[in-house]
């Protein structure tokens, strides 16, 4: 093990590339040295090479598991003592049982948040290490049990005689525990809860020779209680006899009270050490019982600074967080202060401010008198905000706009007030700055219209109402028409055509966005159907698949089940994926593609470069097709970072044999550089404009070339 005290060499073994690079970055950035291997094999090669400080263990990875390695590396001399973090995605009682019996000394669940794992692999290594100097010998034992909090003893049998180190003495405050003494006496000293099971282990550890390790609460002789952890250990004669136990228990409240700053971090806002928003919901909840009970009326107020985006521009992330940070101070001085004490009538403001958002900040009003009383308290704070600031040398007048939910008058819940909450402070910033709103009738009528069309929606999946069109997809190689996207539209009776981005939103706020997803699918199968028919020749067509519909347990199915209703084939249609799905529990995305594929749907990923996706997972995904999106093609010429961009994906495509289709092409200009530089099937208004179904069969009579000669012709020239 190293002997650095402030960082450590760590070894960090996981198979998934882009966490092992974010979880090395953040440990790098915060002074450690990082090694990574990507499988069990690797690692346990890397440790019988070199001394680590620390090994970070992915439980899942190809080939032997997390847990064997860890097995692997207990029975080797020099893993005995290496501190082992198990990282799991699997947060249920029984996997962390499997990992500390496997001999781990930490877990953590995924995702990771970066800033705990960094404060548990300081404190997992400071462990590590005051455990390690116990281990260099009995002169030096006393030293460095003082240092460590950690003291030791011993149960020989069958005499059953206890005994135990000054240090232990000095961490129980007790010095009848000196030298001799009872295994129960000791025992007595265990905190209530955690008796019971510390006195199973010592059992099991007396008549079977089970190590255990075991964290408790320990009750000293001066009454305050100490945290410690134990480890003992069973120790055989040369018959194999158990003849004496023997342990180490250390005082870890320090660990404890770290863990518990830990917790603080994730109930906070990190930059103005407010309560974050999780919290202060909590906080209403508890409230809203409270108001509930004795009857008494509170509100929710929701302050948002006005043109902050301009402030923090105009002078640096720097600045701007010191601005957030002299609000966030502020509005604590305000609500605790006489400013507030003194309002008449007096109101009661809970003390816990919040920050919500970027430059959005919330707070409790409870013990209304009446709700008017409210726009009182917020004019007050609107002035506390526009009091003039000093930043970076500069004097700086903020504003604010505040929206109000008033219980019970405008919800019951921590959640429909704080929605209101949000609605009224929209309506505040149409007014102007320094602007105060309730959440008032009309915006209840706003939900209600909402509501209706939502209504509205459901009655036109149901019947009748959506449509789609056809926009072509073309080789402009050959001026063939090698495929169509199906896009959605709705002839809404009372507004007329809608486009997808007017109820698309709707449709997946209120759950109809995958009874949608069926109809798109079963329409266009239904037209593939009745073009056959007729004997128009047909291409495949092309649909969009929302996330929501993909993550149906039974998607596979039940696509195969439209499809097949329709009459036609699975070969006739390729669905369209946004790159957020593949960020979703990608061993069961490529199970469930595999089997999609298998039936033979054609597989295309919408909108390539906009998401998040990496090559990582466009290696591992079977994708038969990248859709370059449209706005990379606008500018995609000459020595353009969108040219750039275009031609990355093109050969991208074309190194994993996929197909890649630009679209949102709209001249000859783009369309030529798409095709000179190994792009041939485009789609956008240079070809065509999406089509009602009836003009798009028309098109398809025309054998495929018809409304394309003149395009081409000038993409040649």
């Amino acid at each position: 093990m190293s002997t650095t005290t402030d960082q450590g060499h760590l070894l960090l073994v996981d198979d998934d590339e882009m966490i092992s690079m974010l979880a090395a970055e953040s440990l790098q950035h915060a002074g450690f040295a990082v090694s990574e291997a990507g499988d069990g094999d690797a690692a346990l090669r890397l440790v019988a090479e070199q001394e680590f400080d620390l090994l970070l263990l992915d439980v899942v990875m190809p080939g032997i598991d997390g847990y064997e390695v860890c097995r692997t590396i207990r029975q080797s001399p020099r893993g005995q003592s290496l501190p082992i973090m198990m990282l799991t995605g699997l947060n249920d009682t029984e996997s962390i049982e499997r990992a500390y019996a496997a001999g781990a000394t930490d877990f953590v669940t995924k995702p990771i948040n970066w800033l705990l794992l960094t404060q548990r692999v300081r404190y997992g290594l400071r462990a590590g290490r005051a455990q390690a100097a116990v281990r260099h010998g009995r002169e030096s034992l006393e030293r460095a049990q003082r240092l460590a909090r950690m003291g030791s003893w011993e149960w020989s049998l069958p005499q059953a005689r206890f005994s135990c180190s000054e240090q232990l003495r000095r961490i129980c405050d007790d010095i009848e525990l000196t030298g001799s003494s009872t295994p129960e006496r000791f025992l007595e000293r265990v905190r209530r809860s955690d008796r019971d099971v510390v006195a199973a282990a010592r059992q099991r550890l007396m008549r079977e020779g089970t190590p255990y390790q075991a964290t408790y609460g320990l009750r000293r002789g001066d009454g305050s209680l100490v945290e410690v952890f134990e480890e003992a250990i069973a120790v055989r004669d040369a018959a194999g006899r158990i003849v004496k136990l023997e342990g180490i228990t250390q005082d870890i409240s320090e660990l404890v009270q770290a863990q518990r700053r830990i917790e603080h971090l994730a109930l906070h806002d990190q930059l103005t050490g407010l309560a974050n928003r999780q919290f202060f919901n909590e906080l209403v909840t508890l409230e809203l019982e409270r108001a509930q009970r004795v009857a008494t009326a509170c509100a929710i107020i929701h302050i948002d600074l006005d043109h902050f985006k301009s402030f923090n521009d105009g002078l640096g992330d720097a600045s701007g967080d010191r601005l957030l940070c002299g609000v966030a101070e502020r509005l604590q001085r305000f609500v605790s202060g006489r400013a507030a004490q003194n309002l008449k009538p007096p109101m009661r403001a809970n003390e816990t401010v919040a920050r919500v958002d970027g430059d959005s900040f919330a707070l409790l009003l409870v013990d209304l008198v009446t709700p008017e009383h409210a726009a009182l308290y917020a004019e007050r704070l609107l002035q506390a905000v526009a009091q003039p600031m000093t930043v970076a040398g500069r004097e700086l007048v903020l504003t604010a706009c505040i929206g109000i939910a008033v219980h019970p008058r405008d919800g019951d819940s921590a959640e429909s007030l704080w929605r209101h909450a949000e609605q009224a402070v929209y309506a505040a910033k149409t007014a102007g700055p320094s602007t105060s709103r309730f959440f008032a009738d009309d915006m209840n009528a706003a939900a209600s219209a909402k509501l209706e069309l939502e209504s509205d929606l459901r009655q036109a999946i149901a019947g009748e109402g959506l449509r789609l069109f056809f926009q072509p997809k073309v080789d402009v190689a050959s001026g063939r028409m090698i495929g169509a996207e199906a896009l959605l539209r709705w002839q809404h009776p009372r507004r007329g055509l809608l486009g997808p981005l007017q109820f698309i939103p709707l449709a997946e706020e209120c759950g109809l966005i995958v009874a949608l997803g069926d109809w798109v699918v079963a329409a266009a199968a239904s037209h593939l159907r009745d073009w056959a028919d007729a004997g128009i020749e047909t291409v495949s067509v092309s649909v969009n698949l929302a996330s929501p519909s993909f993550l149906q347990p039974d998607i596979v199915d039940r696509l195969v089940g439209i499809v097949q209703r329709a009459g036609v084939v699975p070969q006739q249609i390729v669905l369209e994926l946004t790159e957020s799905l593949l960020m979703v529990d990608s061993e069961r995305t490529i199970a469930v593609l595999d089997r999609l594929r298998e039936q033979g749907f054609g597989l295309s990923l919408d909108d390539f470069g906009t998401g998040y996706s990496s090559l990582s997972y466009l290696k591992r995904f079977p994708l038969d097709e990248l859709k370059i999106d449209r706005s990379f093609v606008t500018d995609a010429s000459g020595d353009s970072k969108d040219a750039a961009i275009v031609l990355s994906i093109i050969e991208l495509g074309r190194r994993f044999g996929m197909r890649v289709v630009a679209e949102g092409v709209e001249t000859g200009a783009q369309a030529s550089f798409l095709l000179v530089n190994g792009c041939p099937v485009q789609q956008g208004f240079l070809f065509s404009r999406p089509l009602p179904a009836e003009d798009f069969a028309a098109l398809l009579r025309s054998g495929h070339r018809h409304d394309f000669r003149r395009q081409l012709t000038t993409v040649a020239g």
